[in-house]
């Protein structure tokens, strides 16, 4: 059930028959009398969830660079086996309309005439204006549907800290500039109230918060909600989550469109095994592809960075053998890693993404490992697929230049000399984080990610008028400014 549908309490889904849909993507079935092999190209089943940035980073498709401790996954109590069949769902492309689109940007309060946008940009639609000036919704052309919401632009929303104002001819006195401590804005909604509002406007979009769970994060400057949605009261990583600001004002959002249907019912591998392929996925210092496949450093594509060495075999006792980069060459000396044990308390069932080779989107069953809430209130929990091996295969990785793929940097623009507007930073604003680092180095501008998904890095206080400073939440830029 996508959200074009209304109220339907607890997505209690028996629509089609198991194996027609997603047959489209099966490779040998091991069994033809049982469910069907997912043919997949990456997923998100061996990461803590999105709001925890751990050593498994948030791409499952990139080289991760080596991690500076070893995480080592223990059960600290009797777990569930939770072995027994589960279903399986899937979101296929086209599932959803124009209309839903209209619908969705109509609880934002954005109007107008609905954009069907190319396949060069990935396809979907958008409704407001292309360059912020006004609301806009925007939705994407692949099986989730992703929409995200961006209010029209306005810097006093977004500026935190010290601006240093161009003179007309576009040059930035060296001049010193005495910073104002910017104030919170104004009746930031509570927890509670960012609740409240939330259930209203999911209503609104045909859904119920109640089928939903829901984090809040709130502070002075603003709060969001997060609502993972619940399929047959398992927990989903199909999210909408809104985000407000002063006066309750809703300061960007993002949801899905796709259109969910059940599918085939999958063994389990149990907990006990699910624990081990934890320990295989996170805890090792090298690359995997998630969701069950397993991905050596020969096997990725991507030549690691000049500066980074990539640790090839790790060993029991910690140590990494052979580390080996671009420049520097094969060496017998061990390094050392300090190995972080953490001690699971609970395990849940919690279903696991998939991305299937013909651009299905597949939610398998999966477990998620929970860590005891640590000192600032946050509980891990790490998750991973509960498919026994068999049923996952990789599909096979497509040969890419990575030369036809960099941004293209104006020979004319010389960085140095680059004096952004905060009009044109501000375009950045509801790109995803790849389309607006590419964007922006195009332009030869430098980027930094100042903040994701609530964290705030530690950044150096240099003011570069080539510069734009990104605030990331879900992968989408919500905020973009010069400094």
């Amino acid at each position: 059930m996508g959200m074009k549908h209304r109220h339907v309490p607890s997505l209690t889904l028996a629509l089609f028959a198991t194996l027609g849909l997603i047959a489209a993507a099966c490779g040998d079935d091991p069994d033809t009398s049982g469910p069907p092999v997912l043919v997949v190209t990456g997923g998100s089943g061996g990461a803590p969830d999105a709001s925890a940035e751990m050593a498994a980073g948030a791409s499952e498709s990139k080289m991760w660079a080596p991690n500076p401790y070893q995480m080592r996954f223990v059960a600290g109590a009797d777990l569930p086996a939770l072995d027994s069949d589960a279903t399986s769902y899937s979101l296929s492309a086209g599932s959803y309309s124009a209309d839903d689109v209209t619908a969705i940007a109509s609880v934002f309060g954005v109007s107008g005439d609905v954009v069907e946008l190319g396949a060069d940009v990935g396809g979907g639609y958008r409704i407001g204006s292309e360059d912020f000036s006004t609301d806009s919704l925007r939705a994407s052309g692949d099986a989730s549907g992703f929409w995200y919401f961006s209010p029209k632009y306005d810097e006093s929303m977004m500026s935190r800290g010290c601006t240093i104002g161009a003179s007309p001819d576009g040059t930035v006195s060296s001049e010193p500039v005495e910073c104002v401590t910017p104030e919170p804005p104004a009746n930031v909604p509570s927890d509670d109230e960012a609740r409240s509002m939330f259930a209203t406007m999911v209503s609104d979009m045909g859904l119920d918060a109640d089928d939903m769970v829901l984090e809040t994060y709130a502070d002075e400057w603003g709060a969001s909600v997060y609502g993972y949605l619940l399929i047959d009261g398992v927990r989903s990583p199909l999210t909408v989550a809104i985000g407000f600001g002063g006066e309750g004002a809703v300061t960007w959002a993002n949801g899905f469109l796709g259109d969910i249907v059940s599918g085939a019912e999958y063994p389990r591998i149990g907990t006990t095994a699910g624990l081990e392929r934890l320990n295989e996925q996170v805890g090792r210092p090298y690359p995997m592809v998630r969701g069950g496949v397993g991905l050596t450093i020969d096997d990725v594509a991507t030549e690691p960075a000049t500066d980074v060495p990539v640790p090839t075999e790790p060993v029991a006792d910690g140590t990494v053998v052979g580390v080996t980069g671009t420049d520097v060459p094969a060496t017998d000396v061990p390094v050392e890693l300090e190995v972080q044990e953490v001690t699971i308390v609970a395990v849940e069932e919690e279903l696991v993404m998939l991305y299937g080779q013909d651009g299905s989107i597949y939610l398998v069953p999966g477990y998620s490992f929970i860590a005891a809430e640590d000192e600032y209130g946050y509980t891990p929990r790490y998750t991973v697929s509960a498919l026994p091996d068999e049923y996952v295969q990789q599909a096979e990785p497509i040969a890419v230049d990575p030369v036809a793929i960099e941004p293209a940097i104006d020979p004319a623009v010389d960085p140095s000399d680059a004096v952004i507007a905060d009009a044109d930073a501000a375009a950045l604003v509801g790109s995803s984080e790849a389309e607006a680092t590419d964007a922006a180095k195009s332009k030869g501008w430098d980027v930094r990610v100042v903040s994701r998904d609530g964290e705030d890095f530690n950044v150096t206080m240099d003011y570069r008028s080539d510069r734009v400073n990104l605030t990331i939440v879900d992968d989408v830029v919500t905020a973009s400014t010069v400094g």
